[in-house]
């Protein structure tokens, strides 16, 4: 047997190419642990001898691996790899891709490498072909034993938008002209083969993303980072960043970018693995806190879209929603590896809210069920958004002078409704802090029996952007002043209008049919009652607020017998037009009537008797304040009594709310007395006598003064005249003092001369403040001597009246 019969016979000898396993078949390591199958047949072909050129150079003897009965190379079948060893492996040109191609070679047995040369040799094999797989492609270039070119492309999509897109490794051996090294340079470049895709609006999945068409920008991007030997999925970046890329999202005619980074995933990958995967983050930062990307919207999106029905996607009235960013994630669709995008969660704000209460505010939201449950139904959805923070709405802050609005932890949006909570709580006291009142008095969770109507956040922005809030509710309890009669409700809205960017707020107050008993409304309890029809408030920047405020009965009670008869004589107040009085903290509403035909009372006659009657509003927290007047100290009525005549004043004020609810201030007076004058010509006088009596109460302090005046006057020619008068008070102070006073003046005047003299005593007598409890055992103990005892000194003193006349000060 000789060399050259060896090799004579190999060319004549078949290769067996079946079966496809390692050592049952001719098998080639072509590239590094990759094991290829030669077509069935296949044969040899090389020299017998040593071939040697006319300059003395012999060839490397080589043999050509070729088709059965062709002179074409023959095709092989990758079916399987070896074993490969780290990290050698991943500088390779293919790495983990030699088991890509087995896995793709043993799963299309009947496709075949196309093999354009396939040469073998003592130093090495000359092999260049390629295949395409339903999701791989691979084109290789040895010569030598030596990696040329190698192209390895894998299909697959990009998570989570689902659009086609191919990664694409090349390898090539190029010379570097300044070392003359021949080195492997490798590029790994993403291509978009689907950069428009198109989704569906009407199934349940595809409501979880409201929009209809995404594009992808770029389309082309080199280089990228090489993945991690075997991942099937993974993020694209570039020294080590993740690639940001821009997808223009189309909603019912608007397009709205996103930029975030995406994932490439072979396709057939577990939707729960990418969804796990994007959740996470590309992690360019190790030490960062995992989490999906976020897309910064900063705009207004339709949350639900529907198909007319010449094919133009529109948005479903009153669904769009402010959104500042979003997440997203993946849905698998049917039982295989098929996904649809979804939207995650969602940062939003509450434009409504924000104008209304001039407060930011960023929520955490997902999409509602109702808006998928909705699909296929033709139905609209309820609720749009759920709110898992459920957060704190202060709508209270959204108040007017008469009421304000409730405060919830809203837990969605609805589409019509606004920030709202699916079971509203019928508990007042969850809505309503203690701060939230009536007329500034009554706290409106103690007037409130049931919640039964949910406050409405509307939000629109045309023709101008405007918030407006609405909120009304039945009051049925009695509680403080505050009576609700049959149809009493409150109802509150708020409007607030951006104009040339500044916001403009209109709001609006209404509370009905009640009634105001101070300082309760029971019947044996009240002083003062007064019925409303209806009370109304409306405010606007830059102007007064205005007041509506209707009173159709106005009644004294018990405890006020003493004006009882009085009241019988005011005229009907309720279609009077009140004067009204706006300031910044408050409202005052004033009434002033004329009183006629003059009352008789026994054996007085009153007489000019003007009737004032108010009530103060406040627009904080203070409480409601009703004053009544039957004339003034100023302007007082006429009294007869018998043949003497004087004049008089009542005043009142009730106070409504808080610790000191009542009556707050009576002040009375009444004079009454006599006067003669005389004229005999060249000489005139006259003498007088007036007496009078003062009751004062102010809060808790009562004070009472009686005074009486005694003068006259004389005048001679016109020329001369001298007067004298004086005044002598007594008043008591509560709770034990007594001051008393004595005032004389004389007057002349002589025509180019006059003066006058007045001489004042003034005394307080204080009594004792000691309270005297006789107690078993304990001895009592006299009070301090009294003021006055103490003034004119011991019994048997020689001057009493000296002393006490010194204890009067100087004027």
């Amino acid at each position: 047997m000789t060399t050259e019969g060896v090799l004579a016979a190999a060319n004549d000898l078949e290769l067996v190419g079946t079966p496809r396993e390692q050592g049952k078949s001719s098998t080639l390591e072509l590239p590094w642990r990759l094991l290829l199958a030669l077509q069935h047949r296949a044969r040899c072909q090389h020299p017998q001898r040593p071939a040697t050129s006319d300059d003395g150079v012999t060839a490397l003897w080589h043999t050509r691996i070729l088709a059965p009965s062709s002179d074409a190379y023959s095709a092989v079948f990758p079916f399987a790899c070896l074993p490969m060893e780290t990290p050698f492996a991943d500088s390779t040109p293919l790495g983990d891709g030699v088991k890509k191609i087995a896995a793709r070679g043993r799963d299309n047995p009947d496709t075949p490498v196309t093999v354009d040369t396939l040469v073998l040799s003592a130093c090495g094999a000359w092999f260049s072909g390629s295949v395409s797989y339903p999701d791989l492609e691979w084109s290789h270039r040895i010569v030598l034993g030596r990696d040329v070119y190698v192209r390895l492309l894998q299909r697959g999509v990009l998570f989570p938008f689902g659009n086609e897109a191919s990664t694409v490794e090349v390898t090539e051996r190029k010379i570097d002209p300044v070392t003359g090294v021949a080195g492997l340079h490798r590029t790994l470049t993403l291509v978009v083969t689907q950069p428009v895709l198109d989704y569906g609006i009407e199934a349940a999945h595809q409501r979880e993303f409201p929009f209809h068409r995404v594009a992808i920008d770029p389309v082309l991007v080199t280089p990228l980072d090489r993945p991690a030997p075997g991942a099937r999925a993974h993020w694209l970046t570039r020294d080590r960043h993740p690639v940001m890329f821009t997808i223009h999202a189309s909603s019912a005619g608007d397009v709205v970018p996103l930029h975030l980074p995406l994932i490439f995933a072979e396709k057939g990958t577990d939707v729960g693995y990418l969804n796990s995967l994007y959740a996470g983050g590309p992690r360019d930062n190790p030490e960062a806190v995992p989490a999906p990307p976020t897309a910064v919207i900063e705009r207004t999106i339709p949350l639900v879209v529907r198909r007319r029905a010449d094919g133009i996607v529109e948005a479903v009235d009153r669904t769009e929603q402010h959104v500042r960013s979003l997440t997203l994630a993946a849905t698998r669709v049917g039982s295989g590896t098929a996904f649809h995008p979804r939207i995650a969660g969602l940062d939003v704000t509450l434009p409504a809210v924000q104008q209304l209460l001039g407060r930011h505010q960023t929520l955490r939201a997902t999409l509602a069920p109702d808006v998928v449950n909705a699909a296929g139904t033709g139905d609209v959805p309820k609720v749009l958004l759920q709110l898992p923070d459920k957060p704190h709405v202060d709508f209270a802050a959204a108040r007017a002078a008469v009421a304000a609005a409730p405060s919830m932890t809203v837990d969605c949006i609805h589409r019509v409704l606004g920030p709202t909570v699916a079971d509203l709580p019928t508990d007042p006291a969850q809505l309503f802090d203690r701060g939230s009142k009536l007329l500034g008095v009554v706290p409106l969770v103690e007037i409130i029996d049931r919640i039964t109507g949910r406050p409405t956040i509307t939000w629109s922005r045309t023709p101008t952007p405007r918030a407006t809030l609405h909120w009304t509710e039945s009051l049925t309890r009695v509680r403080g002043p505050f009576q609700p009669l049959t149809d009493c409700k409150v109802t509150l809205d708020v409007r607030t209008e951006l104009i040339d960017g500044q916001p403009r707020s209109t709001t609006d107050g209404t509370v009905t049919d009640f009634a105001i008993g101070i300082p309760a409304p029971d019947e044996e309890k009240y002083l003062i009652k007064l019925g409303f029809p209806a009370l109304k408030f409306h405010a606007e920047p830059g102007e007064l607020p205005e007041t509506t405020l209707v009173i159709d009965s106005a009644r004294l009670g018990q405890q006020l017998r003493f004006v009882q008869q009085l009241s019988s004589y005011l005229p009907g107040i309720g279609a009077k037009a009140p004067t009204v009085d706006v300031g910044a903290r408050e409202v005052r509403v004033r009434y002033t009537l004329a009183v006629s035909p003059p009352p008789q009372l026994g054996v007085f006659v009153l007489q000019n008797l003007v009737v004032q009657a108010g009530i103060t509003l406040s627009f904080g927290d203070d409480p409601v304040t009703v004053d009544f007047a039957f004339a003034t100290r100023d302007r007082p009525f006429l009294v007869t009594v018998m043949g003497f005549g004087g004049g008089g004043y009542l005043e009142l004020g009730i106070r409504a709310g808080g610790d000191d609810s009542g009556l707050q201030r009576l002040v009375g007076g009444i004079e009454f007395g006599a006067a003669v004058a005389m004229d005999f010509g060249v000489a005139r006088g006259e003498v007088h006598v007036f007496g009078g009596v003062v009751f004062t109460k102010l809060g808790s302090k009562v004070e009472i003064a009686g005074y009486l005046r005694i003068g006259g006057s004389v005048r001679v020619l016109g020329l001369i005249s001298v007067s004298i008068e004086l005044t002598i008070s007594l008043t008591f102070v509560e709770p034990n003092v007594l001051r008393g006073e004595a005032r004389l003046v004389l007057a002349v005047d002589l025509t180019f001369w006059s003066t006058s003299v007045e001489i004042t005593c003034k005394k307080t007598f204080t009594g004792s403040d000691q309270a005297v409890h006789p107690r078993a055992g304990v001895a009592l103990t006299a009070a301090h001597p009294s003021s006055v005892q103490h003034a004119w000194g011991p019994v048997g003193a020689s001057f009493p009246w000296h002393t006490y006349c010194k204890a009067f000060p100087r004027e």
